[in-house]
């Protein structure tokens, strides 16, 4: 049978706003926008030059030939088809969006008949993909 009522979808705020950093810059999380930050991006510029530490996918001098990017891996999500469009955005913009902040590929399988749901890939780093899923989940 049908719920009865109507039907309120929970969407909690953020103590805080949370920063993303991604490819050299920073974003802030606004309701469900990631907005450029670039007083952030010159702090963190600022920080990475201090820091005794060699980033993450850089070889260090020391051991040549070793890298420190951790290896890539795959996360597979299931989308209900009617949620579907909030992730892709018009014309793939906001997919789009998020590959781009995240660094990780996405790839979005196409509606099987008979089924009410959609298969998402994520392929990346695991930050790549804990972002990216932190990114999709946002939109829905």
């Amino acid at each position: 049978s049908p719920p009865k009522g109507a039907t309120i979808p929970y969407r909690p705020k953020p103590a805080s706003t949370p920063v993303i950093f991604s490819g050299g810059q920073a974003y802030t999380i606004q309701g469900q926008y990631a907005i450029p930050h670039p007083d952030l991006t010159k702090l963190h510029q600022l920080a990475m030059q201090q820091t005794p530490f060699t980033p993450l996918g850089q070889t260090t001098s020391a051991f040549p030939g070793l890298d420190a990017s951790p290896p890539a891996s795959t996360h597979e999500l299931t989308i209900p088809n009617d949620l579907i469009g909030c992730i892709i955005g018009r014309q793939g913009t906001k997919i789009n969006e998020i590959r781009q902040m995240s660094g990780a590929q996405i790839k979005i399988a196409n509606a099987m008949e008979g089924s009410s749901e959609r298969q998402i890939t994520i392929t990346g780093t695991p930050a790549n993909i804990s972002l990216a899923q932190y990114l999709i989940n946002a939109r829905i």
